[in-house]
């Protein structure tokens, strides 16, 4: 029975979205930072309301490109792969 459930929840994980929501989000949290926690959809754009110089975008393959124009930098980070190695470190 637990190699049935282990087996389903691989299967399912697997056949998930990779942009997916990480965590509930409240009410107030900002696009930009509904976009980090996996919030977004493909294309999706955001400008932080703190840091205007700083903008997210959701890329086809579901990871968050991350522009601050300022220094002229950009990073790309993957939402679940963040969230999963933030769950294990507990």
């Amino acid at each position: 029975m637990i190699k049935k459930i282990a087996v389903s929840v691989v299967a399912l994980t697997v056949l998930s979205s990779t942009a997916f929501a990480t965590s509930t989000l409240s009410e107030t949290a900002s696009p930009a930072a509904s976009i980090l926690e996996g919030h977004g959809n493909p294309g999706d754009t955001a400008t932080s309301k703190s840091d205007p110089d700083v903008s997210v975008r959701v890329l086809e393959n579901g990871k968050v490109e991350r522009t601050n124009s300022r220094y002229g930098t950009v990073t790309i980070v993957d939402p679940k792969a963040e969230y999963l190695r933030r769950f294990r470190s507990r």
